[in-house]
């Protein structure tokens, strides 16, 4: 195909980590199937890794508060943003590997506070996965006339090879399976955790406020009482110059006697 079909698979897979556009899984098998596992694998691991990258960098700095509307609506989202900011680059990347979809996860962690490098690292050690689909892809060929009925065609080595890659195929399919169900757990698990904690810090912190609103009131009525009590004893209180003050208008308003 030349380098207008490297070009062309490499854009393909690039715009395939940008929801809503889907087909990422059959691109990476039509670049093994295209060009080889030997040549397909670092086309679309890289091409792969650069969409993911620049997905990331667009939706943080435009799409955030969009981001953040849409993850308010469905609590499962919020609750895995919310495990990432708290577990951290660990579960990050375990639920990279998870088979949740690729170019959604792009966007949703664009609403989490994990930096581009741990993104970047992240990301690159989870795309190891598509060796996978590359490796189906590049052995399409032999598939296809084994399941063709084509066995006459297949040389000797052909057909040992063929017999490799259904053990392996079928290995590695196993072991995918068993890590990605691990996986899943393990990132349910956690965001089960961190909804757990976050739900016994804001009782903790409803406790807590209630609490202080008791304390705040028990002592305003004391002060409320103290107040009362010392305006009371004010009132009690005619200091003895106003008493003087006050006497000496009645003396002077008593008429005089006439001593004849």
């Amino acid at each position: 195909m030349g380098v207008g079909g490297y070009l062309l698979i490499a854009l393909l897979i690039f715009l395939s980590a940008f929801p809503p556009m889907i087909g990422y899984g059959t691109y990476q098998t039509l670049s093994g199937f295209t060009f080889g596992f030997g040549q397909g694998f670092p086309l679309s691991y890289f091409s792969a890794l650069a969409g993911a990258v620049a997905c990331f960098w667009l939706s943080r700095r435009y799409l955030t508060r969009y981001v953040h509307r849409i993850t308010a609506r469905y609590p499962n989202l919020e609750a895995v943003v919310h495990a990432v900011e708290k577990k951290g680059f660990k579960l990050f990347v375990l639920i990279r590997l998870s088979p949740y979809p690729f170019n959604l996860l792009n966007v949703l962690f664009a609403a989490t506070n994990i930096s581009l490098a741990h993104y970047t690292l992240g990301t690159a050690l989870s795309l190891l996965k598509i060796s996978l689909h590359i490796y189906v892809g590049a052995n399409l060929t032999s598939f296809a006339k084994h399941i063709m009925g084509n066995d006459d065609d297949l040389t000797e080595g052909e057909r040992r090879a063929v017999t490799v890659r259904y053990i392996a195929v079928v290995t590695g399919s196993v072991l995918a399976t068993a890590v990605m169900i691990y996986v899943y757990i393990v990132a349910k698990r956690a965001v089960a955790e961190v909804t757990a904690e976050d739900s016994e810090e804001a009782t903790a912190f409803l406790a807590r406020n209630d609490e202080e609103a008791v304390y705040a009131h028990d002592h305003l009525d004391d002060d409320w009482v103290a107040w009362n009590e010392e305006d009371e004893e004010d009132e009690r209180y005619v200091p003895l110059t106003e008493q003087r003050h006050s006497d000496r208008p009645q003396q002077e308003q008593s008429p005089r006697t006439d001593p004849s």
